[in-house]
């Protein structure tokens, strides 16, 4: 009998990311850029699937967040900046969409926290210093 030995958290987030993909594919139907922001959130995925690549997982999620932030913050504030302002929303706009998009910006917000020493989700990445077994 086989078990797995996944968190539940684990499981969650896997769905909630492979939903968010199929729904940053079908926008693709309309917008083809929003396939790049689906693959992303499938590789997500896969990488908390496996429980491996913690450094590019954490930093996919860290630019993301930042490109966002940013993006917000520029569009909310950035008159003084004349025409520079939309080349700095276009940019932070790319990079939002190449790390996740919109959707990923949304459930980073129950993920980053997780990944933090001590909790569980970096302990499915980290299982020696976690204390725990994982095949």
């Amino acid at each position: 009998m086989v078990t797995d030995a996944r968190p539940m958290q684990v499981k969650v987030l896997v769905a909630l990311l492979l939903i968010s993909a199929i729904v940053m594919a079908a926008i693709g139907w309309s917008a083809s850029a929003y396939y790049v922001p689906a693959l992303c959130l499938a590789l997500q995925a896969l990488l908390l699937w496996r429980g491996r690549g913690f450094a590019l997982f954490k930093s996919i999620i860290v630019v993301n967040q930042i490109a966002g932030l940013v993006l917000v913050l520029v569009l909310w504030l950035g008159e003084r900046l004349g025409d520079t302002k939309l080349d700095i929303a276009g940019v932070m706009l790319l990079a939002n969409l190449l790390c996740g998009g919109p959707l990923l910006s949304i459930l980073a917000v129950g993920i980053l926290p997780a990944l933090h020493e001590g909790k569980r989700l970096f302990g499915w990445f980290h299982p020696r210093i976690a204390g725990g077994a994982r095949t």
